[in-house]
């Protein structure tokens, strides 16, 4: 096995994470977006939107630690 073997698989995993979060976040605003436009937009789908950004950003990595 390559030493930097697990570096490598590990690094992939976080920019795997990266690009799911980045698109759950692309979802938020659209979503916001939406509602917005069509007058939807209440205090609870706010209070959701929120509790979604709240729980992709703690669950990823911060970039200056991938490499």
């Amino acid at each position: 096995m390559h030493p930097k073997g697990g570096t490598e698989k590990a690094m992939a995993a976080k920019q795997s994470q990266h690009e799911a979060a980045d698109s759950l976040f692309r979802a938020i605003i659209e979503t916001l977006d939406k509602n917005r436009k069509e007058g939807t937009l209440t205090a609870a789908i706010l209070e959701e939107l929120a509790r979604a950004y709240a729980a992709v950003s703690t669950s990823v990595p911060e970039p200056g630690r991938m490499g």
